[in-house]
């Protein structure tokens, strides 16, 4: 998983990967805001992290799923944790996607 905590990071993004319009949409809005003091990653799931459990993050007691919207072709899965940290998972909506992540994201997809 390739994660994002400040607009530098952007660089690692080639700029033709599907994700990078979103990516950087996410990064302008999240890593420019000087009264924001709350620590946020952007994270960009790829094909073989569908075989982490992050489906159990949704579960964990420490951590709330804020919501789920779906732009671009990418699901954005938004979580916070009890701790004020934020973290947003940007999904290619992609057949790799599958099993029990895919369904926690539709069940919670924010119509």
């Amino acid at each position: 998983m390739m994660t994002f905590t400040s607009s530098a990071d952007l660089l690692r993004l080639q700029q033709t990967h599907p994700a990078h319009p979103v990516i950087t949409t996410l990064a302008n809005g999240l890593f420019t805001n000087p009264l924001d003091n709350d620590p946020v990653t952007v994270a960009l799931m790829e094909p073989y992290d569908n075989e982490h459990p992050l489906a159990e993050l949704f579960d964990a007691e420490d951590v709330t799923l804020e919501g789920i919207l779906e732009q671009g072709g990418m699901f954005l899965i938004a979580l916070q944790t009890e701790y004020d940290y934020g973290l947003i998972i940007v999904a290619p909506d992609e057949d790799w996607l599958s099993g029990s992540l895919r369904r926690c994201i539709k069940e919670n997809l924010y119509n």
